[in-house]
Formats: structure tokens, C-alpha cells, sequence
């Protein structure tokens, strides 16, 4: 069947988001991570210039870690992070050249980390970020088996200790995944380990471990900022009203029914404007009350089928904006001219909500 609404004019306007780089406030998140670690101080310790002994400080790292986003409002933020690392590893070879010869012997590093994370947004989507915090690191010294002949290490053996750890980063999301980021770090593990020789005596062999890390994180509960979706329904009043009447006739009730079911369905509706308009026939002030009548008649009719007063108002504006323009102005004969004014005579509800998305 064909509608009654002679005229249907639908838009809708999503705004997604202001992009948080940050998870949002009180929110979980996981994530993975992996880099490039190189050791530092100390390293020449464990070296023989003598036999040509050398160090291959660099290594690859990688880890996991999870969060909670205690704050985070929009400009800064805070959160709590616990991480479990492979650190790297520390190589000794028999060769000055540290790229060539045989591994000899190495530390291995691993363990968790309990850090504060704070952020501070630099554009939508891209946070700075640096974290502090401590980690228990596990740092094993083992020999290699097949090299009985030199043996770095007096005992083989593994210690547990207390690790300071700082990092500093940048975290970028991007605005249409908020459940998604990535981040780019470089962070810093002071002291790493604790070695006793065969007589339980603690050498001064304690090297920090700098890493340049690129890490992913999924955040959990995320929400976009409220869609803000606008939709306007456009009703010939001659379909609604007689000819200069305020009073609805019977087939009105059809499309006023099925205008209210798509507003219902827009979700948490926050604005409906009925706006009424009538032709230049007549003078202006009768005009202007005929329009109001008519728009507060929809209104009303709006308000008996449910919807919220609050978010309700009726104007009538009369012959205003007329949709015609000139177009009619060479037309002769009264009904001629009524008949082609018929599009200015109209009511329009302008509908304003919006939708939270979850993700």
C-alpha cells in the first residue's frame, strides 16, 4: 500500500567517537608483546681478554602482560599492569668478534612485572605514556654442556631479585576498533640478577637490560562516544488535516503510527520537534495559528501514544520556508493554485537521539 506520508526525508549522523588512546575507566585489557633487548654495565666483567672471550649482549625479548584502566578522563590516564617477560639473554662466546665463534655460557632472564602506567593524550587516538613499577626476575647462568674445556661460570646456579623497571612509550588507537591499540616502548630493567661464585661470594655482575618493544593490546567493555542519529519525517497536511482544519482525520492515524514506531526505534530519544507550515493563502497571523494548531494536534496526538513530554515541543511557522518557492506564482484560478501550493501545507518532526555502542 502506498504511504500516506507524501514526503520521507531520513538522516541519520554517527559520530564515533573521540578516539582514547587509553582504555576506558574501569575497563580490563590484554595484550603481547616483542623486541630487541641489548644488556648493559657490567658486561666486562665476565670477559677475558686473554682467552679472547667475548659477549653477545643483544637478544631478542617478549611477553604478556594484562591491565586495569583505573582512570581515564580524556585527557589523562592511569592504570595498573602485570606483565610476564622473557627479559633476553646474555651470550658469552669464545671469540672477541661476539657474532662469531661458539656460545660458551649465559644468562637467561624471565619474570613478572607489577607496574603504575600513566598517560597523558597528545591527539585523538596517540597517548604518551611511561610506567614504573618492579619485577621479580628469575636469572639463570648455565654453561653449554658440550664445552667441558672453559666453563664461564664457576657453578651453575639461578637467582631471584627485585628489579626495577621503567618504561616510556607512545600508545596509538585506532577511532573505528576502540577495543584494539598498539604501542611502541622503550623500557628499562636496572640490576638484573645476583651471582655467587663456588665460595657463595656475590660478584659484581649485575647488568640492566634496555629493550625497544612494539606490543598490541585488546581492551574489554569499550564503548563509542553516543551516536548521535537525527531523523526527519516530512507529512502532507492534506493528508493529516481538511482544507484550513486543525483536526486530524482518520486516515491521519496510519502514518503518525508508523512514524512513532521508527522514533521508538532509534533508541534514547533526546529532542522531537513537530513543526507546522501552511500556504501564503490567507493573510500571515491566521497563517501562523493554523500552523501552531496543527503541529500541537501531531504533538498531541505523539504524546497519547506514549512518547516522553519532556522531549516533545510544537511550533508553527506559518508560511514560511515555503518548499515552492516560484513555482506557482503564474498559476490561475483558486483551486489551481491551492492544488499546486499543496506541498508548502505540511507538517515536519525533527527527531534527535542517540545509541551507545559496546564493544
Amino acid at each position: 500500500m502506498k504511504k500516506s506520508v507524501i514526503a520521507l526525508a531520513v538522516s541519520s549522523l554517527a559520530l564515533a567517537g573521540v578516539a582514547q588512546a587509553a582504555s576506558q575507566e574501569n575497563t580490563f585489557y590484554v595484550g603481547a608483546n616483542a623486541g630487541w633487548a641489548s644488556f648493559h654495565d657490567g658486561i666486562k666483567d665476565i670477559t677475558d681478554p686473554a682467552e679472547k672471550t667475548g659477549v653477545y649482549k643483544n637478544s631478542v625479548t617478549y611477553g604478556v602482560f594484562g591491565g586495569y584502566q583505573i582512570l581515564n578522563n580524556g585527557t589523562t590516564g592511569l592504570a595498573a599492569e602485570l606483565a610476564y617477560d622473557d627479559f633476553g639473554t646474555l651470550k658469552l662466546r669464545d671469540s672477541q668478534n661476539k657474532k662469531d665463534g661458539e656460545t660458551t655460557a649465559k644468562m637467561t632472564n624471565h619474570g613478572t612485572t607489577l607496574s603504575v602506567k600513566g598517560s597523558v593524550k597528545v591527539v585523538e587516538g596517540l597517548d604518551l605514556y611511561g610506567r614504573v613499577g618492579a619485577a621479580l626476575v628469575r636469572s639463570d647462568y648455565k654453561n653449554d654442556k658440550s664445552n667441558t674445556q672453559r666453563n664461564t661460570w664457576e657453578r651453575e646456579q639461578h637467582s631471584l631479585h627485585v628489579s626495577p623497571v621503567f618504561a616510556a612509550g607512545v600508545e596509538y588507537n585506532l577511532p573505528s576498533l576502540p577495543q584494539l591499540a598498539a604501542r611502541l616502548e622503550y623500557k628499562w630493567v636496572n640490576n638484573v640478577g645476583r651471582y655467587e661464585d663456588a665460595n657463595g661470594k656475590r660478584e659484581d655482575f649485575r647488568p640492566d637490560i634496555g629493550s625497544v618493544n612494539l606490543g598490541v593490546s585488546y581492551r574489554f567493555g569499550q564503548e563509542t562516544a553516543p551516536q548521535i542519529i537525527t531523523k526527519n519525517f516530512t507529512f502532507s497536511s492534506d493528508v493529516l488535516f481538511a482544507f484550513a482544519k486543525a483536526d486530524l482525520k482518520p486516515a491521519a492515524a496510519q502514518a503518525l503510527d508508523s512514524a512513532k514506531t521508527e522514533i521508538d526505534a532509534l533508541g534514547n530519544v533526546t529532542s522531537v520537534q513537530v513543526n507546522g507550515y501552511t500556504d501564503r493563502i490567507g493573510s500571515e497571523k491566521s497563517n501562523v495559528r493554523l500552523s501552531q494548531r496543527r503541529a500541537e494536534t501531531v504533538a498531541n496526538y505523539l504524546l497519547s501514544k506514549g512518547m516522553n513530554r519532556d522531549v516533545l515541543s510544537a511550533a508553527g511557522y506559518g508560511e514560511a520556508n515555503p518548499v515552492t518557492g516560484k513555482t506557482c506564482d503564474k498559476v490561475k484560478g483558486r483551486k489551481a493554485v491551492i492544488a499546486c501550493l499543496a506541498p508548502d501545507r505540511r507538517v515536519e518532526i525533527q527527531v534527535q537521539g542517540t545509541k551507545q555502542v559496546s564493544m
